[in-house]
């Protein structure tokens, strides 16, 4: 692993060093990893806010300070696009650890449109409007680029929560364009499915006909990332609705009871004559779901993320697919 020694010595040594960290990266990663980030990070200059932050990391032995080929916005650009991939593995974790960021952490994402098109003054906006951490270090946060939008992976700690990001991104990125809240995760394998989520939440905007909140959260197009293939979006489906709202108890009648008053068309009466109960039963029934999942039978758009999480739920019983998503 290349260490703070990267920016000691001669311009020489020093260029040495960096050739050296570039040979090491491609043989960690692959030429064509690589290749595809060295171009993404030549197409947009480097800002001087990402030469601050890497300035305030330099104390650190295992925080990688920028050299005359801006290593460190090589290696931002190399970890985020490895992340956007899927790929989240024990080398992104050591690159991770050269750009300052623990071993263990929680994270959000945050995407959108930067204002004007703009990307170098968006990305510094946002790194400069974060909490600085309680020792006055900037905060942890990972900037990189997907189809015209720009992608922040930023550290969750007491001085930063998801909230904080979303109202700083409301400053920073363009107010007519969607803006999209990704899921708070853990640790390397989270920032890849935080990262994707809002890639997918995004993409998904395209073939949503309704009004989003501003900023959106990905949570709020789970049947669209899922139909899209999204697995963390159909595992969230089914493990914090279907799973939820079916229980330990068998004869729990809740999702019984949520399914068939979607099936009905969310016809109180119709659902009571289904299950020979009084329709009163059948609103206590509701509330009490929406107190275990979260989402409300009776309001249209959140019936129908129910009802993709029951169907998905039940096509898993059915041996569709294990749960590690194979069919």
């Amino acid at each position: 692993m290349v260490s703070s020694s990267v920016h000691a010595g001669s311009g020489g040594e020093r260029k040495d060093l960096l050739d050296l960290l570039m040979v090491r990266l491609a043989a960690m990663l692959g030429d064509d990893v690589l290749d595809r980030a060295h171009t993404a990070a030549a197409g947009r200059s480097a800002s001087n806010t990402v030469a601050d932050t890497a300035d305030a990391h330099k104390d650190s032995p295992h925080t990688l300070s920028p050299g005359p080929t801006d290593a460190r916005t090589l290696l931002e650009s190399i970890v985020f696009a490895c992340l956007a991939e899927g790929i989240d593995d024990e080398r992104i974790v050591s690159l991770m650890h050269l750009l300052g960021w623990p071993g263990s952490f929680i994270c959000c994402s945050i995407a959108g449109t930067p204002a004007q098109h703009d990307v170098s003054v968006c990305a510094a906006s946002i790194r400069t409007s974060l909490p600085a951490r309680q020792d006055g270090t900037p905060q942890d946060c990972l900037i990189g680029e997907h189809d015209g939008h720009l992608i922040a992976l930023v550290r969750v700690d007491d001085e930063t929560s998801p909230d904080q990001v979303a109202g700083i991104a409301k400053t920073c990125f363009d107010p007519a364009e969607p803006i999209c809240l990704g899921p708070t995760r853990q640790n390397a394998s989270g920032a890849s499915h935080a990262i994707q989520a809002v890639i997918n939440a995004l993409f998904a905007m395209r073939a949503c006909t309704r009004d989003v909140p501003q900023p959106m959260r990905t949570e709020d197009l789970l049947p669209e990332r899922a139909l899209m293939g999204d697995e963390d979006a159909r595992d969230e489906l089914i493990g914090s609705i279907y799973e939820a709202l079916k229980g330990d108890n068998p004869d729990d009648p809740t999702l019984l009871t949520v399914s068939i008053f979607l099936d009905s068309g969310a016809s109180l009466d119709a659902t009571a004559r289904a299950l020979s109960v009084h329709p009163n039963t059948v609103r206590y029934r509701l509330k009490r779901a929406t107190e275990i999942c979260g989402w409300d039978a009776t309001d249209t758009r959140e019936a129908y993320i129910l009802s993709t999480a029951i169907t998905l739920g039940r096509l898993r019983d059915a041996g569709m697919w294990r749960d590690n998503g194979e069919r």
